[in-house]
């Protein structure tokens, strides 16, 4: 029976287990980039089943992808062609775009665990080969790069230049013991008391316990326990995944950062899914800014920001699944955004922004305005 990544103490033990050679290895300062090629299978097999659909559509899938990316890879040093690049993104992105309108076909449910995660990792090689960002390729490290484990259903995205040099590099074994194994070990640890015990409470004891009649106290009382839920159970995700790639030797970014802490909708991004929020502004808001402005689309970059706030937060939002309030989700976002930035240009935010308690205040505003968009998220409202 196929397991869920990181979703029961048992795969996290088994894990545990198999990460002991890794260990073993980085003790004695030796490479260990194809021993996480090879840990991966039987992971892969343990959440997709050995010979379930899944699994197969999973190996067509890595086949037909490693194929495009080397192929383009070639083609581009010979030729220089925007209908090429276009063509080749285009066929890196039909798969997951099928998999996500998949749902409201007779096909309900083809796909596997983890084709988001590894489809950002396909799209970001192409993208910085079509913008000669990666001058040499290396097919063992792409295939690791792709299919790297630890952060296959949740992230974080990493990076193909900043995991090749982990990757590829010989740790001291000072350095591992302290920076790694340790720094891993505390995350994984971390990890768990987020997910199997606040995460577990929450919606135990919370969110399952309210009455199927939603009436204005339950729909309060469901955003507040949802968005601590949420938090809590990626973020628990998201440590354990970080801490099994440390002990592997590749230093996995981040993904939280004290999100509720966040002063305004625009820091938040930057704590709250870093990975992410970082991949699309990176590759998505950034290109659209700079684009239109070039194409004379936009006169000013304040207005070509805030639309590029919209595209981007909406394009996440249609990302997460083809669903009203994902869609929904987005929007709220975006707009979220564009009146944070139009707030940070006023005079009134310059003049509060000096007094004593301002800090605290928009702490509480701004978690407010991010529970009501976890609220949207969860679909909660439309089950009514």
């Amino acid at each position: 029976m196929p397991f869920t990544q990181y979703g029961s103490l048992l795969i996290i033990y088994i894990f545990t287990l198999l990460l002991i050679p890794a260990i073993i290895a980085n003790l004695f300062q030796k490479k260990i980039k194809y021993y996480g090629i090879v840990l991966s299978i039987p992971m892969f097999i343990l959440l997709l089943g050995l010979d379930s659909l899944a699994i197969k559509l999973f190996c067509v899938f890595i086949v037909c992808e490693l194929i495009l990316i080397i192929a383009y890879y070639y083609i581009s040093k010979k030729i220089s062609s925007e209908f090429v690049y276009f063509i080749v993104l285009g066929m890196s992105i039909l798969p997951i775009f099928l998999v996500k309108l998949s749902v409201y076909t007779r096909f309900s449910g083809v796909g596997f665990i983890g084709i988001s995660y590894i489809s950002f990792r396909i799209w970001q090689l192409i993208i910085d080969i079509h913008d000669k960002h990666i001058e040499k390729l290396s097919f063992g490290t792409i295939i690791y790069f792709i299919t790297f484990f630890p952060t296959l259903s949740s992230g974080p995205i990493d990076r193909y230049e900043r995991f090749q040099q982990d990757a590829n590099r010989v740790i001291p074994r000072t350095e591992y013991l302290t920076e790694y194994l340790g720094a891993g070990l505390r995350k994984i640890g971390k990890g768990i008391i987020y997910k199997f015990g606040f995460a577990f409470l929450i919606n135990q004891y919370i969110i399952l316990s309210l009455p199927d009649e939603h009436t204005i106290k339950t729909i309060i009382i469901y955003m507040y326990a949802y968005t601590l839920y949420l938090f809590f159970d990626f973020a628990g995700y998201s440590s354990m995944a970080i801490g099994s790639g440390y002990i592997l030797g590749i230093k996995v970014m981040e993904n939280f950062n004290k999100p509720f802490l966040a002063r305004n909708m625009k820091e938040f991004w930057e704590r709250w899914h870093i990975s992410l929020s970082t991949w699309f502004g990176d590759y998505i808001y950034k290109r659209f800014v700079l684009n239109n402005m070039r194409n004379g689309l936009f006169k000013n970059k304040k207005n070509a920001a805030r639309c590029g706030n919209m595209v981007t937060m909406l394009v996440m939002g249609i990302w997460h699944g083809p669903y009203l309030f994902y869609i929904l989700y987005g929007l709220y976002e975006g707009i979220a955004l564009v009146i944070t930035d139009i707030y940070m240009k006023s005079k009134v935010y310059k003049n509060f922004k000096k007094r004593k308690y301002y800090n605290w205040l928009s702490r509480v505003v701004c978690f407010h305005v991010v529970a009501v968009g976890m609220l949207i998220f969860s679909g909660y409202l439309f089950s009514i």
